[in-house]
């Protein structure tokens, strides 16, 4: 069996027979049952850490363009392809408000994943003090001079709307494992055109943590926030339309 029989949310009640067991050399993977919800938040904790660390990281330093949008859209390739099995990758406040219209989370599993994205969040700006100390940004994402607050957040917007329809257009068919390219490149298209306009967040937490931790909190904040999870709540009801007219094409030939 193979990891097409993993719905495109993994919270989704599925039977214990249809959890992937792969066989390497002989040998059974060992995980008997659907990773349980304490394990799924695990996982999204250290993902949405680890994306912050890597990512605010290589902007917290003195960096050119094609650096940060690499280093962002790298760690989320390694990422999705790692963790997007097991709890279905999102790291991202936006993807999961997303993924709950779409009705297939629980009101548990959506507070539990946005409170381990957040605590992942903070981390990764503790870490980040730890290693370049005090007086710096720690790679939080702002607005550039010249950069106006609509221009800022409409960057935020639209390159998260391109991502959301991405991100479930590509798990409908694929398997995260296959999904994880595809969606590392719209991110690191996404940073190419926006990291020297406003930082390119994309995601809450990308902007939270470093925030929190630094202490550089700015009025024009809000674009961080609001931005990403507006783009993927219209990237998702752009990509139902688009399964709307599939599904309405399909029927009109039978």
């Amino acid at each position: 069996m193979s990891f097409n029989s993993f719905p495109i949310n993994p919270n989704e009640t599925i039977s214990t027979d249809t959890f992937p067991k792969i066989v390497v050399n002989n040998t059974n993977n060992g995980f008997k049952q659907p990773p349980p919800l304490y394990a799924r938040l695990l996982c999204e904790l250290i993902g949405t850490c680890l994306f912050i660390f890597f990512g605010a990281g290589c902007a917290a330093k003195p960096h050119d363009l094609l650096t940060v949008s690499a280093a962002h859209a790298l760690v989320t390739v390694w990422l999705v392809y790692v963790f997007g099995p097991v709890s279905g990758g999102h790291f991202n406040a936006g993807a999961t408000i997303a993924f709950a219209v779409n009705g297939k989370m629980k009101i548990i599993e959506i507070i539990g994943y946005l409170v381990a994205q957040g605590i992942g969040s903070i981390l990764a700006g503790a870490l980040l003090l730890c290693l370049y100390g005090t007086g710096t940004s720690l790679g939080t994402p702002g607005l550039q001079p010249g950069v106006t607050v609509m221009r800022g957040f409409a960057i935020e917007f639209i390159c998260t709307v391109i991502l959301s329809f991405v991100i479930f257009f590509t798990t409908s068919y694929n398997t995260y494992k296959e999904a994880a390219f595809p969606i590392g490149l719209v991110v690191f298209s996404s940073f190419l055109l926006g990291a020297d306009r406003d930082g390119a967040a994309l995601n809450p937490w990308r902007w939270f943590g470093p925030a929190v931790v630094s202490n550089t909190f700015q009025s024009t904040a809000w674009i961080y926030v609001v931005g990403p999870i507006g783009g993927f709540l219209f990237g998702y009801i752009l990509f139902r339309l688009y399964k709307l007219l599939w599904n309405g094409r399909a029927s009109f030939q039978i």
